[in-house]
């Protein structure tokens, strides 16, 4: 589960630095931009939830992203 969260979560920062690039992205849609970021509170909710720490991937590395994507929001 841990590597499928990982996944998820690489393939949300490769559309999103995509779309601060100003490239292609399918976060350029406001329907799929909400749903990333509500998929990165569920990976948020579930790393806090798991005990020990995931070896791919940090809790705070997801809080970031969620934070650079609610600043673009707000930006926009």
């Amino acid at each position: 589960m841990q590597k499928n969260l990982q996944r998820d979560f690489r393939d949300i920062v490769g559309e999103f630095d995509k779309l601060i690039a100003g490239q292609g992205s399918t976060l350029s849609a406001q329907d799929e931009f909400q749903r990333a970021s509500l998929r990165l509170r569920e990976i948020a909710t579930i790393l806090s939830g798991t005990a020990g720490h995931s070896p791919f991937l940090t809790a705070a590395d997801v809080t970031q992203l969620i934070g650079r994507m609610q600043t673009t929001t707000m930006q926009a």
